[in-house]
């Protein structure tokens, strides 16, 4: 290896920032291995529990059991009538003229922004935005600004900037590290005052509220919504819900979607199932449960001491202080019996270390209860 990358490799380790990946998992949405032993997981993003619902499995063995690939992409052999009922469903449930199925967040993100702003256009986007959408918003050519999180008042004075081209604000209606929303109102209103696309990124906000579970920004009127089927969905691939002119407009120039190998039928046959789920009054029921957790951890949480936001999804930021602190109260969680991961830079800004608690309706009460009382026992602001 080139010496080059070894030093950095050398500066990530001294850092507290160096990973590696693991041959252990998630178990289900619930319960995760690590080292040979089974810990409550709480770094899920499967946010209902519906991974393994025996629904959404018995679709996708369904599927799978009457071809394992697509072949080709969608525009050359590579569709199916899964897909079209898929993108169909989708779109009714979020009320939008039509969607686009892709293959995952991160690809729909820096595919789908190139091919909507080019050099000549100006991308305003949130700080903490995904990492996904800066790369695409770069991958655009297009001049890119970016407006302190949620800070509204600063993203109507870059609106103001004059513009020889499209403008377009891209953001998040549920921020994957922090949970917390911006208003999502008042950002629509300015992107419609001042002629800007609003290009709204949805990933962990659908499923966990709105009617239907169908997320925060339902009604909205955002010119394109981005969702994934990978979070509350318990499935995989990403969805962009729009007008159907601009639907056609990407099927001729998204080139994640021209040249990527479409999505197999055991795909589409589980995200269908488990929106159904969603939609239902079972549904309904894990939200509730989902949201009732997420209250009670704050509750116990902010009881002993600590300064916890109270955001209503199913994400907890864990504020620690420095990488080492992070990575030690993150391990002896794990001594305890919890998955806990740290987070740290680059995911997320220099001096905001923190462990994200991703809760799901799987937990059990007592997960909740033990988990908090093993946080106040080792966290560094709290020990004597």
């Amino acid at each position: 290896m080139h010496e080059s990358f070894r030093q950095r490799l050398s500066l990530w380790a001294e850092q507290g920032r160096l990973r590696r990946l693991r041959d252990e998992g998630s178990l289900d949405s619930r319960r995760a291995q690590r080292d040979g032993r089974e810990l409550v997981n709480f770094g899920s993003n499967s946010y209902l529990g519906l991974e393994r619902h025996p629904a959404v499995t018995n679709a996708a063995a369904a599927a799978a059991a009457e071809s394992t690939s697509s072949t080709s992409s969608r525009l050359i052999c590579g569709g199916s009538p899964l897909l079209i009922r898929l993108e169909e469903e989708t779109a009714a449930w979020k009320g939008s003229e039509a969607c686009l199925v892709l293959n995952s967040g991160f690809q729909a993100n820096i595919t789908l922004l190139p091919a909507l702003a080019g050099r000549h256009d100006r991308i305003l986007a949130d700080r903490l935005a995904h990492a996904s959408l800066i790369d695409g918003a770069r991958l655009s050519g297009a001049e890119l600004l970016r407006f302190p999180h949620n800070d509204l008042d600063a993203l109507e004075e870059l609106l103001k900037k004059p513009s020889t081209g499209m403008v377009f604000v891209v953001t998040e209606s549920v921020f994957s590290m922090d949970g917390d929303l911006p208003d999502l109102l008042r950002l629509a209103e300015l992107c419609r005052s001042y002629g800007a696309f609003l290009y709204l990124d949805d990933a962990h906000g659908a499923g966990i509220c709105g009617p239907e579970g169908s997320g925060p920004a339902h009604g909205l009127g955002a010119d394109l919504l981005l969702g994934t089927y990978s979070k509350a969905l318990g499935s995989f691939g990403a969805y962009a819900c729009l007008s159907a002119e601009l639907k056609d407009y990407l099927v001729n120039s998204c080139r994640g979607l021209i040249y990527s190998t479409a999505l197999p039928p055991a795909v589409p046959a589980a995200s269908l199932a488990a929106l159904a789920i969603v939609r239902s009054e079972e549904g309904q029921a894990l939200r509730h449960r989902l949201l009732a957790l997420g209250n009670e951890l704050r509750r116990l949480l902010r009881d002993g001491g600590l300064d916890i936001r109270h955001d209503p999804t199913p994400i907890v930021p864990v504020p620690c202080g420095d990488e080492a602190a992070t990575l030690r109260l993150a391990a002896a969680l794990a001594e305890e019996g919890f998955l806990c991961p740290a987070i740290r830079p680059p995911t997320v800004p220099e001096g905001s270390c923190r462990l994200r608690l991703s809760l799901t309706a799987a937990h059990l009460d007592r997960d909740i209860r033990e988990l908090a009382a093993a946080i106040l026992r080792h966290h560094p602001q709290l020990k004597s």
